[in-house]
């Protein structure tokens, strides 16, 4: 497949008459639309009764669009499995903690025997079809896979099988786990039940490791249908669409069967581009490399508690974001406003009558800007020389033992996230045991569970000269999710040279002070009190009986510097800490105006740099590149005008 900026939609053939196919190929054409995703949802016109295929409407169809021009990617339809399949065979369908059948959209057993045979044969009969056909550039996996908490019979035992792989011995797990509280000690390995209703009592332990447990699954059960596709269809590309902001599913064991990474982006309108451009950072860093947007909102979202409406030039906005953060497809989703059931709302480039809205104009106005240079961008990668760890054990450790409602691991790492966008710095969300000597700066915001593994890896960086900031409330479990016998932070003791001596957690009502540079914040949800061993003070408490104490830390590792941060509740401390660090690493961090969100691609030879407008109003700033706009046509430099809900791209030379 050549490397290309790709703009497509979703097609629903077995929607719509076939009168009307001609119609729509021809105004996909008209909008510069090069590739359809068709048939993630339709297994039962694929398969209208067991074992009677009928791939026919959709040959015709495809017939159709090759003959001008258009390419395909076709789902494997899974998540809407058909009636016939869940009458005759219900034990597919997800079991509930009370051992009820209770699914919802796409909760299948994943370890089900039944289920996977029917997932294999509908796979193996598509791929036999289509894996010569030249106008099938790809496939996607399922439809926004989900970490199925299922209690069936077959999980239970599936799962007794993963703890045996995992733990090796019962009285390893019982070590593990600490069953012995509570009178939890497992004799028998039929005594190792799922974490369900009638359970008198479940480990936070447990718990962890059942959503372990389901993610593997849900990852076995991708991985089986990708070695169907590769055996027979080596030359077409296969990826998955991940949901947007679902942490309970680990993107990086999904992603490793997989040519690339996809994911549905369904914006607010009322939003900032935080949270999208996290996601991109995130599902691009999956596999080092670009991804795709396989779901691109456009229109009014289906599942919401009101709809605002898409203002003129956020759709077009909305795919410049995509791109700017490393993607190189675009898939609007859908085609057509749907008529039927759940997803009524408009939210298509054509009306339920057929006719355009507003957002078809602006993705065909994309088609037209990227016209020059969509190889040129697809031939780079995002410049992100910042690292934030982004660990779904951790956030799963969390949600295992909710001590606090007032910590939410991910709204942590925003604090940090959204202070390195407002300097105009971009950062990879990356796993905790990825390579991360290529970084200039590493963020690990709370890891509480740590290893030897991954505290060996941060070793590494920093003695090579990293530099690392290590967050509030770390250091202080196993990666069973128990509480460690040493002091606090554990093993992270010895790169932060510091003890956590003790720590308080504060509800809404109250706050403490700490002093920094001479400047003084307010913080609040978690405070730890650090006893300094090799490390030196930056900033203090300044209230209760630990004023005085030191709450963030500076350690000389080696060639590299340690920071500890270890406090809470205060983005603007946050925002000045991370300011001074980052120019200590020899960074360039700017004062963008507020709304201005900026990332750039690069070559070996090229940089593109995106200026995204998310503001309503025209926004002056000052450029500190002289380039040449690609979307005007014209050289530029020194202060600028970005309209609103607009985009400059600025290329420059290296």
């Amino acid at each position: 497949m050549d490397q290309t900026i790709t703009i497509g939609t979703s097609y629903y053939p077995d929607h719509w008459p076939k009168e009307r196919w001609q119609t729509d190929i021809q105004m996909m054409v008209e909008a510069g639309i090069k590739t359809i995703r068709v048939a993630e949802l339709s297994w039962s016109k694929l398969e209208p009764k067991e074992g009677q295929f009928d791939f026919s409407w959709l040959d015709d169809f495809i017939e159709l669009a090759e003959k001008e021009g258009l390419q395909f990617i076709l789902g494997t339809p899974i998540e809407a499995s058909p009636v016939w399949l869940r009458d005759k065979h219900p034990e597919v369908v997800r079991h509930d903690k009370f051992g009820h059948i209770h699914a919802d959209r796409g909760m299948h057993c994943h370890n089900n025997e039944t289920f996977r045979f029917y997932v294999k044969r509908i796979v193996t009969k598509m791929v036999e079809h289509y894996s010569d056909h030249p106008a099938i550039i790809g496939w996607q996996i399922d439809n926004e896979l989900r970490n199925v908490d299922c209690y069936c019979d077959e999980c239970a035992e599936k799962f007794r099988e993963w703890l045996k792989d995992r733990y090796g011995t019962l009285e390893k797990l019982n070590e593990t786990w600490g069953t012995h509280f509570w009178s939890q000690i497992y004799n028998d390995w039929e005594e190792v039940r799922l974490p369900s209703a009638d359970q008198l009592t479940i480990s936070v332990s447990q718990k962890l490791d059942f959503t372990r447990f389901g993610s593997d699954s849900t990852v076995n059960h991708l991985s089986e249908q990708v070695d169907i596709i590769k055996k027979q269809a080596a030359d077409q590309f296969v990826t998955h669409n991940m949901l947007g902001w679902y942490h309970k599913l680990n993107a990086y064991d999904i992603g490793k069967k997989l040519d690339f990474i996809s994911w549905d982006s369904y914006p607010s309108v009322d939003g900032d581009n935080d949270i999208e451009c996290f996601l991109h950072d995130h599902y691009r860093s999956v596999k080092e490399n670009s991804h795709w947007v396989m779901e691109q909102k456009n229109g009014y979202f289906n599942y919401s508690d009101y709809n605002l409406a898409i203002e003129p030039g956020l759709v077009r906005l909305w795919t410049y974001q995509d791109i700017a953060r490393g993607a190189n497809g675009v898939m609007y989703y859908r085609w057509r406003s749907n008529r039927y059931s759940g997803e009524q709302n408009p939210n298509g480039l054509l009306r339920h009558d057929g006719t355009p809205r507003r957002a078809y104009f602006e993705a065909k106005q994309v088609t037209n800007e990227l016209t020059d240079y969509s190889e040129e961008i697809a031939n780079t990668k995002v410049d992100a020389p910042i690292a934030i760890i982004y660990s779904f054990d951790q956030m799963w450790g969390f949600d295992s033992h909710v001590q606090y409602k007032n910590f939410d691991h991910r709204g942590h790492l925003l604090t940090y996230y959204k202070a390195l966008n407002r300097m105009g710095l971009t950062a990879d969300l990356v796993e905790p045991m990825a390579d991360l000597s290529g970084y200039k700066l590493v963020i690990a915001p709370s890891m509480a569970m740590m290893n030897e593994e991954i505290f060996q890896n941060f070793k590494q960086y920093a003695e090579k000269g990293g530099q690392l900031i290590i967050g509030a409330r770390s250091g202080m479990k196993t990666w069973a999710n128990t509480t460690i016998d040493t002091p606090w932070p554990g093993l992270l003791g010895e790169l932060t040279g510091i003890e956590i001596d003790e720590f308080e957690v504060l509800p809404d009502r109250y706050s403490n002070t700490i002093s920094y540079k001479e400047r003084e914040y307010d913080v609040k949800v978690w405070l730890d009190m650090l006893k300094l061993k090799t490390a030196e003070s930056l900033a203090v408490y300044k209230k209760k009986f630990y004023a005085g104490r030191t709450a963030i830390s500076k350690n000389r590792y080696s060639k590299g510097n340690v920071y500890y941060v270890g406090v809470m509740g205060n983005e603007q401390l946050i925002s000045n800490l991370l300011y001074d660090i980052v120019q200590e690493c020899n960074l360039s961090p700017t004062q963008l105006p507020d709304g201005i969100y900026v990332s750039s691609r690069v070559s070996e030879n090229t940089r593109y740099t995106f200026y995204i407008n998310r503001n309503d109003t025209a926004t002056y700033m000052n450029l500190p590149e002289k380039g040449f706009d690609i979307i005007n046509g014209k050289n530029i430099s020194g202060e600028v005008q970005i309209n609103g809900l607009d985009v400059l791209i600025v290329r420059t030379a290296l």
